[in-house]
């Protein structure tokens, strides 16, 4: 087995938000070069020339950083929206003209993929299982549209993220339901399993183990997005001292659930979002931790790629 280690660029929200300021965080002070980026830090709702500009911006700083992006993710104002799973058919129309802009947008800026927050049910459609049914139908029949457009503008899969609550994608049989290999027309729809998003009121057994989705659902993951957290809530908390005491996410037991899970390859993303309330220098200090305590796992068992 062999695992890359990136990062998200969802630390530099409202910090760093040029891309020529945290290229050079992810290089010098990280010493990554792996990026997925976050949309948080894009204005997709911008006209067109100005969408290509920054596009532009990222290809730019990626380059002259010797960087990689490998893909765009949806951010936490993305994940404040119902997208795919809207109740009224005006937003769901808006929810999918966004999709097609991450998509452009992110082939613009020279990423393999994107995707993550698909959608969430509102309470009242969630309790009714006629609604709900015809909701999880219509969601993947737009998952497919939207890797039919991801094939055309040349990019190489979308992603699906597990997530927190019950009314989202948050279940591996739920997850399973939504990935799919793709053909020469579509690209194929592949997991970012984020292992501290186990916690979904009304989940139980290896639905709430992170590493039962490592091993059943390794293999079909493109990204691992990696936070410390502990079973009773979503943290997304730094490798530090203090948050490992408190948090389940060891990086040792989590290499050995995808290697036991029969994974070949894959990328391990940090995936930290620190309070905007904290002290800049403690969210840089916590992200070095984060990234020298991974990479020291990953050379311990031998499988730094």
């Amino acid at each position: 087995m062999r695992m890359t280690l990136g990062i998200n660029t969802c630390f530099a929200v409202k910090r760093w938000p040029r891309p020529d300021d945290w290229a050079p965080i992810v290089r010098d002070r990280l010493g990554l070069t792996v990026i997925q980026h976050s949309l948080d830090l894009v204005d997709l709702s911008a006209p067109g020339d100005d969408r290509l500009t920054q596009a532009a911006a990222v290809r730019d700083a990626v380059t002259r950083a010797g960087l990689t992006l490998h893909s765009t993710f949806t951010g936490l104002a993305a994940y404040s929206d119902n997208l795919l799973l809207h109740h009224d058919a005006d937003r769901l129309r808006a929810a999918r003209r966004w999709y097609r802009r991450a998509i452009d947008w992110s082939a613009e800026a020279g990423a393999r993929g994107t995707g993550g927050h698909v959608g969430a049910l509102s309470v009242p459609d969630a309790a009714d299982p006629v609604i709900r049914a015809g909701a999880w139908g219509r969601l993947q029949r737009d998952l497919v549209r939207l890797a039919r457009r991801a094939r055309l503008r040349g990019l190489q899969f979308l992603l699906v993220e597990n997530l927190a609550t019950a009314r989202e994608p948050a279940t591996m049989a739920q997850i399973e339901s939504l990935l799919s290999d793709g053909d020469g027309a579509r690209v194929p729809v592949r997991l970012c399993l984020d292992v501290g998003h186990m916690v979904a009121p009304g989940t139980h057994g290896a639905d709430r183990d992170p590493y039962a989705w490592l091993r059943r659902l390794g293999p079909r993951a493109e990204v691992i997005q990696l936070q410390q957290s502990d079973a009773r809530a979503d943290h997304h908390w730094p490798f530090t001292p203090a948050h490992d005491r408190a948090g389940r996410i060891d990086p040792g037991r989590v290499i050995e659930a995808l290697a036991d899970g029969g994974t070949t390859a894959g990328l391990l993303v940090i995936e930290v979002i620190p309070p905007h309330e904290e002290r800049d220098s403690t969210v840089l200090d916590g992200l070095v931790a984060s990234a020298d305590r991974w990479r020291e796992a990953l050379a311990q068992r031998g499988v730094m790629a």
